[in-house]
């Protein structure tokens, strides 16, 4: 069901759409996430996907939030082919909730700290840039950042619903830009439609599928779908990559990773686990494979 999709307007002004509800639910097991950490890290990864914008140049995006909450850091990496992979530092943390059934993301997350964002094209240098906190709550945080680093004024609402037994009912969310040639009558009217739809949580819990979204957010502009392509959490870790972490370390590290007969490497953005046995260390840490 997940996927995002992308749409522009006469009026000048364009709209990016995310249902991520089973990407979010495959990050919530992975990691064993309680509802915070759900939301937060759910939020993030919707974002990060949203902002991955240049489609065209094959953009990965790469948003890191550090605030000074009890999650720690949010890390997420979203890629070109739509899929997206992220962590936080804590993943067992409880807050008090906002207002009966609403999470405190933005206390989970912290109300100080920075959020740094990296693109990455073939076509360019790689970019990072940061802004400060706003509120935590990652919505504010990343319209914040694209207004004050990029100089694009956005409007991005995400949403993550948990059910009390901690499983994902909806994730999701959007992001409205204004380009160049956008008249005044058209974001005034976005706006407006934008207010009367409420928190994107709500919606989507009415429909799950995002469907009708864009009709109402962009009612009274002439739109275009110009994207559509299913999203999903995947991450880029392998044996051959854990084995690339192991040869960088130092001589005498390598040495204590021997003196076990078996080592366990585990992936920080799936939380998939790797074994090497004392054997499989030695061939790959020595040319002939012997153990001394």
């Amino acid at each position: 069901m997940d996927y995002i999709k992308r749409f522009t307007t006469r009026e000048g002004v364009r709209m990016s759409i995310a249902v991520t509800t089973d990407t979010v639910e495959t990050a919530r097991v992975r990691h064993d996430l309680w509802p915070v950490a759900t939301a937060a890290l759910g939020r993030a990864m919707t974002g990060a996907l949203l902002l991955a914008g240049d489609f065209k140049n094959h953009e990965n995006v790469s948003l890191r939030i550090k605030g000074d909450g009890p999650l720690g850091v949010v890390h997420v990496d979203a890629f070109s082919d739509n899929t997206v992979r992220g962590y936080v530092d804590e993943p067992h943390v409880d807050v008090p909730l906002k207002r009966a059934g609403k999470l405190d993301v933005g206390a989970a997350v912290g109300h100080h700290g920075e959020v740094q964002v990296t693109r990455f094209t073939k076509l360019a240098q790689d970019y990072t840039s940061t802004s400060p906190i706003q509120s935590g709550e990652v919505a504010e945080d990343l319209a914040y950042y694209l207004y004050t680093s990029e100089q694009v004024p956005s409007t991005i609402s995400l949403g993550v619903l948990v059910d009390p037994d901690y499983h994902t009912i909806v994730a999701g969310g959007f992001i409205v830009q204004a380009l160049p040639d956008a008249t005044d009558a058209a974001l005034a009217m976005v706006e407006k439609n934008i207010n009367e739809l409420g928190p994107v949580t709500e919606y989507l819990k009415e429909h799950p599928d995002g469907k009708g979204l864009v009709e109402k957010v962009l009612d009274g502009l002439t739109v275009n779908e110009v994207y559509n392509e299913p999203v999903s959490f995947k991450c880029r870790c392998s044996r051959d990559r854990f084995a690339g972490v192991l040869m960088t370390l130092r001589e005498d590290d390598k040495k204590s990773l021997l003196e076990d007969e078996t080592t366990e490497l585990v992936c920080h953005y799936c939380n998939a686990k790797c074994h090497c046995s004392k054997k499989e260390l030695a061939a790959m840490f020595t040319p002939t494979g012997a153990i001394e």
